[in-house]
């Protein structure tokens, strides 16, 4: 038979009761705890903690009494050289699931800007070397091997200085040859002006490795200034007799000379026939065909009647050579200027 509870009077059911026992068991317990680790830290007493220790390429997760770092170390050990690093310091307190690490000093070969040195430093990667160093990696600097890569003992760590210069390199263009027909100049004259050199300028930028040069980047030439052509301008206006015997017929002034074809013409034998097949002898002289056309019926004064029917590497422009059949005349004639009458074609 359930008892009754007086109305009014704050009792507690009995049933509520025994359901908060177990909660008020474990607050005691906890309050118990809390005050036994507290009295153990004032007094100095050893406690039991999760400490994660990180060393010569292994990790492992331990529960110690021990209360600084080094006397973790010390348990496990783990022994230290010169040059090692730890974090923490070796004197630090033991917290609660702290994280103890040991990175191993190693010896490298650093090769900055083509120097070569020795060092030992305790570092992980190759960034944390150069970083431990004071060693700076500018922009267009490059780092082999990569700076995320693991260190290890002996490795080669080579820092190469690079940088870009630029500047302007000039050269020049050179200018082309004219052959211009002039009317205003009298046949066989010519008249040169002279050309001038154009100008040109471009970009060059070069990438410099440790002072020397690797990378040529040469931009587009720019021209800055045009080539003037060298004209040569030759006469196309004819000369016309007024008057005298040849009145009406074109003529020209020509420097003449004289040779003889035989053994002591001067400058060496000249052989028995012309460059167009005809026997070599009075009334045939060389002209330059660019300006007598070969076969030219022509009439020279002091000479007289004559054919253009051959050539010389010597006669060119307003030149002529007039063949003689006698030694002493060709000698005699020596050299002048001479009016040449064009008769036929």
């Amino acid at each position: 038979m359930q008892e009754a509870i007086p109305r009014g009077t704050g009792a507690v059911p009995r049933r509520l009761r025994l359901s908060l026992r177990p909660i008020i068991y474990a607050c005691l317990g906890l309050g118990i705890l809390l005050a036994i680790v507290t009295i153990a830290g004032t007094w100095g007493l050893p406690i039991l903690r999760t400490v994660h220790v990180s060393a010569d390429g292994k990790s492992v997760t331990i529960r110690t009494f021990k209360r600084t770092v080094g006397a973790v170390l010390a348990s496990r050990k783990i022994s230290l050289h010169n040059g090692d690093s730890v974090a923490p310091a070796l004197d630090t307190p033991v917290w609660p699931d702290i994280r103890i690490k040991v990175v191993r000093a190693v010896p490298f070969l650093l090769v900055d800007s083509g120097r070569p040195r020795h060092e030992r430093l305790a570092a992980e990667t190759v960034e944390d070397a150069l970083r431990g160093l004071g060693v700076q990696v500018r922009p267009n600097d490059k780092v082999y091997p990569a700076p995320q890569t693991v260190l290890w003992a002996g490795a080669r760590i080579t820092v190469e200085r690079r940088e870009w210069h630029t500047w302007i390199e000039y050269g020049t263009v050179p200018y082309a040859s004219q052959v211009v027909h002039d009317a205003a100049l009298f046949k066989g004259n010519t008249a040169v002006r002279a050309g001038r050199a154009g100008t040109k300028q471009r970009v060059v930028r070069v990438l410099y490795a440790n002072g020397k040069p690797a990378v040529m980047e040469p931009q587009a030439w720019t021209v800055t200034r045009a080539p003037t052509p060298r004209i040569l301008a030759i006469g196309t206006r004819a000369m016309i007799a007024s008057r005298g015997e040849f009145a009406g017929r074109e003529y020209m002034v020509l420097e003449a000379t004289a040779y003889y074809p035989g053994p002591h013409n001067f400058g060496g034998g000249v052989g028995p026939r012309t460059a167009t097949g005809m026997v070599a002898q009075r009334g045939v002289v060389a002209v330059d065909p660019s300006l007598i056309p070969l076969g030219t019926q022509l009439y020279i004064e002091g000479y007289g009647y004559a054919v253009a029917g051959d050539t010389g590497g010597s006669i060119q422009g307003r030149r002529i050579d007039l063949c003689y059949n006698d030694y002493g005349e060709a000698v005699q004639f020596g050299r002048r200027e001479v009016k040449v009458y064009l008769l036929s074609r």
